[in-house]
């Protein structure tokens, strides 16, 4: 098993470095660069303070770049991910600056071998994490087929495979990798009680805290890990009669974990740094049923071979009511907790990306159902039949979201129905995002709030396309989009009317528009551009005007936007908001709403 599972990951991981071309060169991307900051940051500039791969990051990313995984801390710019996820790539980051010096290539922390560096690092956690879980599956007395079968499953038919191959610098196989670990020798502590179990369980949540602080919920797993109440007892009673080694588990968990409190102290001088400011949970209005189920990110529509782990409470339940209690009690706390954060759908991502940390305790759940699926006549082509097509269109879906056809944070049910199954490329890059949220309320700006109705001439708007019709929304006048005419009025910003601004910008856009021809491809977009004193564009971001393409005409509808933008700095000269259709589709635009807020973010 040790070599399929190896060699499997392996060609995987070279075919698909083969399929990315190009793309290649931007595999430390999104969060991930966050999480990997730490890397260049004390390697390469020798500094605790990230303001250095800040810069970088800004000068080779897009124009819509906002660092947000940065914050500022006194005069230092810190990182607000824990560094686990770098530690445990480390190596692979120091392999790749030994060759980058020998083939004199620059020790940045981000050429092609850099890139390939997180990718193999992936992969080779995603190894320790299938041989982990595949033993925990063997010391719950399940069979090695189906050990096998599991792992199989849960690496191609569930996100683990996006997050291991296709998106590697993420934090999520490497918190899979650990909490795998950790699992497996509780599991052996509680059945031998061996105090070296006992202290490798400790290194291993040591690393789980330092990945994803958040993560130590797992501990709360522990009670059905043991498998019945008179263990979990006797294994208190061991710890409470042998203190000392109890003791010493702990020290270990806080001397790993300690390692992020030693570079605070470094960086800051605080012990203790909220890196998430402005951000944090809502435990009061949790959002169970579009966590689980919800078209946006629900976790059993994107991942629906884990529907499987439903018929296993089951099965527990006739096993075990200790069983069943306990895991049934973890998984609830541990949804809950997940879907009360205040971006309960964690923003850009392949489903739920959350719940890949705990996936080995979850292939302990499919390992019961399909245990009791194959042993039985027909259970086993049942299995491999409903099996391949689950992970088939779990492989459908990895390729809809890495090609943008699924939207990376906006995805609804009518959006979900127009691309099912769709793979061509007239669906890639055609669905509209929703308002962005805010953990912090924004407050208005004074004086910038815009209404232009169109009907005259306003301070700030340019009046481009303005014509007379039968057809506007209200009054008589509307903005005419088409063939000649490929630009909306513009709200204009000159340095008379910014402001200086500590904490990002939050836009509000709303307007009213009317097509005149069915749009197919969606390109009219909501443009924010804003450009410093030398007049180059330093902030670009757009918006897709309709929410899915349209043969629907001649009538009104409305669309709004609210997304977040850097602060307005000393350098800034211009902001601009207007409609830009490249395609020059014709349509109507009446009733333009503009309003700048502050985040208030400190």
């Amino acid at each position: 098993m040790r070599t399929l599972v190896v060699s499997t990951v392996l060609i995987l991981f070279i075919g698909i470095q083969l399929f990315r071309g190009s793309g290649a060169k931007s595999i430390i991307d999104g969060d991930g660069a966050g999480y990997y900051a730490w890397l260049p940051t004390v390697f390469h500039y020798h500094t605790t303070d990230f303001t250095q791969v800040y810069e970088y990051e800004k000068a080779h990313k897009s124009l819509s770049y906002d660092g947000h995984y940065f914050h500022q801390h006194d005069k230092v710019l810190i990182n607000k991910y824990f560094l686990g996820t770098a530690l445990f790539i480390s190596p692979f980051y120091l392999v790749a600056t030994l060759y980058s010096n020998i083939l004199g290539m620059p020790t940045d922390g981000y050429n092609i071998l850099y890139q390939f560096a997180v990718a193999m690092s992936a992969a080779f956690y995603l190894v320790i994490g299938l041989f982990a879980t595949t033993k925990l599956l063997r010391l719950f007395n399940f069979e090695k087929y189906i050990a096998l079968m599991v792992i199989i499953v849960l690496f191609f038919g569930t996100n683990l495979f996006y997050y291991a191959m296709l998106h590697p610098s993420h934090s999520h196989v490497y918190s899979f990798a650990a909490i795998s670990v950790f699992l497996l020798f509780s599991r052996r502590f509680f059945l031998n009680y061996q105090i070296i179990d006992l202290m490798y369980a400790a290194v291993s949540l040591g690393f789980v805290i330092l990945i994803r602080p958040t993560n130590v919920m797992i501990i709360g797993a522990l009670p059905f890990i043991s498998g019945s109440f008179e263990t979990l007892k006797s294994a208190f009673q061991i710890l409470k009669e042998r203190w000392y080694y109890a003791i010493i588990a702990m020290l270990v968990v806080l001397l790993i974990v300690g390692i992020q409190f030693t570079f605070n102290i470094v960086q800051t001088g605080s012990l203790f740094v909220w890196s998430y400011k402005n951000e944090g949970f809502d435990f009061l209005h949790p959002h169970f049923l579009n966590f689980l189920f919800g078209f946006k990110k629900g976790f059993f529509i994107y991942t629906p071979y884990m529907l499987a782990i439903l018929p296993a409470f089951f099965l527990i339940y006739k096993k075990s009511k200790y069983s069943f209690i306990t895991i049934t009690g973890f998984i609830i706390l541990a949804v809950f907790i997940l879907s009360s954060w205040w971006n309960w759908f964690y923003g850009d991502s392949f489903g739920m990306r959350s719940m890949i940390d705990f996936y080995s305790l979850f292939a302990i759940l499919l390992a019961f159902t399909i245990n009791k699926i194959v042993n039985s006549k027909p259970g086993f082509l049942i299995f491999l039949i409903v099996s391949v097509l689950i992970v088939g269109f779990n492989q459908l879906q990895t390729y809809q979201y890495y090609k943008g056809i699924l939207h990376h944070d906006s995805m609804t049910f009518e959006k979900y129905r127009y691309v099912f199954l769709k793979t061509s490329e007239k669906y890639m890059d055609v669905i509209g995002s929703d308002i962005e949220p805010l953990f912090v309320s924004p407050t208005q700006i004074n004086e910038l709030d815009f209404f232009n109705d169109l009907e005259k001439a306003i301070p700030d708007f340019s009046e481009n396309n303005i014509i007379e019709s039968d057809k506007a929304f209200s009054g008589r006048k509307v903005a005419y989009m088409n063939d000649k005419s490929e630009f909306s009025p513009t709200l204009v910003l000159g340095p008379n009317r910014l402001i200086q601004t500590d904490s990002p910008v939050y836009v509000e856009v709303s307007l009213k528009y009317n097509l005149l021809m069915p749009i197919a491809d969606n390109k009219a977009l909501v443009v924010y551009a804003a450009t410093n004193k030398k007049n180059q564009v330093v902030f670009y971001k757009t918006f897709r005007l309709l929410q899915l393409p349209s043969g629907k005409i001649n009538s009104w509808n409305e669309a709004n936007f609210g997304f977040k933008v850097s602060a307005w700095d000393k350098d800034l000269a211009q902001v601009k908001v207007y409609v830009w259709d490249p395609a020059k589709y014709q349509f109507l635009i009446d009733d333009l709403k503009v309003k700048f807020l502050l985040t208030n973010e400190l």
